[in-house]
């Protein structure tokens, strides 16, 4: 039915070029398809019961250890307490990939 009442302003510019309302025609007969699969519908359809939203039901998984939360960290260390700082700046530099096929070649 909403494709009906969209191609109406197409069909009746058509229709004045024309000078007649055969145009006309093509608009209605979809209008008309689409009202009688509505009311089809509304006479022979089943009748769908709206959706219920269930409520949320609570998760086992509290209940089954006892607790509800998780138990406190036992390994936290404190920064700075006995500890070396780390060095990244010594880090061995990768060779090249140049430099390996280089020593091939060199070597034929």
């Amino acid at each position: 039915m909403f494709l009906s009442v969209v191609l109406l302003p197409i069909f009746l510019a058509l229709g004045f070029l024309v000078e007649g309302p055969v145009p006309l025609l093509f608009p209605f007969t979809i209008f008309l398809a689409g009202l009688s699969v509505m009311l089809y519908s509304r006479i022979f359809g089943e009748d769908v019961a709206p959706l219920k939203s269930q409520p949320p039901q609570p998760s086992g998984l509290g209940t089954m250890l006892g607790r509800a939360t998780l138990p406190p960290a036992s390994n936290i260390r404190m920064k700075g307490v006995g500890e070396q700082p780390v060095r990244t700046a010594e880090l061995v530099k990768p060779p090249s990939v140049t430099e390996h096929t280089t020593k091939l070649l060199d070597s034929d």
